[in-house]
């Protein structure tokens, strides 16, 4: 007699029902076309942009400072001035060249030698004041700042040193009077300031 084979049972695979999903789906979709509102044109929207700067029918003159470079020769222990637009255009000053004994007044000058370097010293401011004055004029920008930079090394920074304070006082004394001969002459006066470094500014201050 043959054997009769055992027939298994075929596994039944669950299947989810996807009409609820669909429903869902739907829905969903339907509620964010209803809900979403789109992007207004803001073509005739008006901005407030400044006036002076950017494209307009008539160029806008550029912003810049001057810097008044104190170039300080430690080995001759001298001095002697450089006008800039900040480190751009480098013009030396006339005749501003002077050592530190001749402008330092001691205690046991006479009378010739304090009156020789009173001159000297007011030459020098006057040759300065006249430069500084000069360059703003010939550099057709807008000046907004006076710089005064006295660092031995201007891309080092004040850790290569400065110059002497007399020589850094006299490029104060002349930021001083070039702000009072222009509100003298009805212009706007120049913000002063110090630097230690160039405009790249590693130790700008």
């Amino acid at each position: 007699m043959s054997r009769k084979k055992k027939r298994t049972p075929k596994e039944e695979k669950a299947s989810p029902d996807l009409t609820p999903m669909i429903d869902v789906v739907f829905q969903l979709l339907i509620f964010f076309i209803l809900c979403t509102r789109f992007k207004v044109d803001e073509r005739n929207h008006q901005v407030q942009l400044p006036k002076d700067e950017g494209l307009s029918s008539a160029p806008s003159v550029p912003k810049e400072q001057v810097t008044i470079y104190c170039m300080w020769d430690e080995g001759a222990k001298a001095n002697s001035y450089v006008v800039a637009i900040d480190a751009r255009g480098r013009k030396p000053v006339p005749d501003s060249y002077a050592t530190l004994t001749s402008l330092v007044i001691f205690p046991g000058d006479r009378n010739d030698d304090i009156r020789g370097k009173k001159a000297l010293y007011a030459q020098i401011f006057n040759n300065v004041v006249a430069a500084v004055e000069q360059y703003i004029v010939n550099s057709g920008a807008k000046i907004e700042k006076l710089e005064i930079s006295f660092a031995v090394n201007a891309l080092s920074g004040a850790s290569s040193g400065t110059a002497p304070w007399m020589f850094v006082s006299l490029a104060v004394d002349a930021a001083t009077r070039v702000n009072y001969n222009r509100t003298e002459a009805g212009l706007e006066a120049l913000t002063v300031t110090f630097k230690f470094a160039d405009s790249m500014g590693r130790y700008a201050g």
